[in-house]
């Protein structure tokens, strides 16, 4: 599944992929006035999955206002076995990427305004009922992934937000802006009421990769690697998990 930003309108577009062929197959695209800003998507199942809406408004003007102020204006929205969309949860502040744990239960939302990591736990009718929430210092949460295996997060973000717009801004005409950024993982404590430890997995200062914007693990052949990667790039960085960077 991914977000489609299309001439006619933004849908979330459906794919399917057959293990051990290179190739995807358009199942579907579904749109609805609801979904008027998404910015990620984790499915659930086949056909359902959650996705957020960033902001409230379409209006460039009005979303920067949005997102200078950190409006609580962002929301998600949830697409069930019958078709139809629903509102999952509303009054986030920028509610950017989304990842659910392994047995589906937990699902994660980096809010970039306020800014923090939202736990939420799906009901039974869609809805996402709020858990938890790790909340950052000098650091701008961007997207998550999950580890499967340990049940831990990987968030990449921020340390510089101006220098980060300054760098979507002209970095199509050419510019000197390097947005550093880092990776916290957060680690499950014993008690899951307690919430997570937050450990500083690494952090540079723009050159490795411009306004990185992901991050997330991989285990090829018994060798850990955590892969970045960045909107405005056309290259991803692979670095050995372990490693001081």
């Amino acid at each position: 599944m991914f977000v489609n930003h299309q001439r006619t309108g933004d849908g979330i577009s459906i794919f399917r992929h057959k293990i051990g062929t290179k190739y995807l197959q358009h199942v579907k695209t579904v749109k609805s006035p609801l979904l008027y800003a998404p910015n990620d998507v984790v499915a659930m199942s086949r056909g359902t999955f959650y996705a957020t809406n960033d902001m409230r408004s379409t209006s460039r003007i009005i979303r920067q206002i949005e997102i200078f102020f950190g409006m609580a204006w962002g929301h998600i929205v949830y697409y069930g076995h019958e078709g139809m969309f629903t509102t999952a949860a509303a009054g986030i502040s920028y509610p950017n990427g989304i990842a659910r744990s392994a047995d589906g239960n937990t699902i994660y939302v980096a809010a970039s305004s306020e800014p923090s990591v939202n736990m939420f736990r799906p009901a039974s009718d869609g809805t996402l009922v709020l858990v938890g929430k790790t909340v950052f210092k000098d650091f701008v949460p961007d997207n998550v992934s999950v580890d499967t295996t340990t049940g831990q997060v990987l968030v990449s973000g921020f340390l510089n937000t101006f220098e980060m717009f300054r760098y979507n801004h002209e970095v199509l005409s050419g510019t000197s802006a390097r947005p550093a950024a880092a990776v916290r993982r957060l680690r499950p404590l014993a008690y899951p009421h307690k919430g997570f430890a937050v450990e500083n997995v690494l952090a540079h200062d723009g050159t490795l990769l411009p306004a990185t914007t992901m991050a997330t693990l991989q285990n090829k052949r018994g060798v850990q690697r955590i892969l970045l990667g960045s909107v405005m790039a056309d290259h991803i960085a692979i670095c050995r998990a372990g490693s001081r960077i």
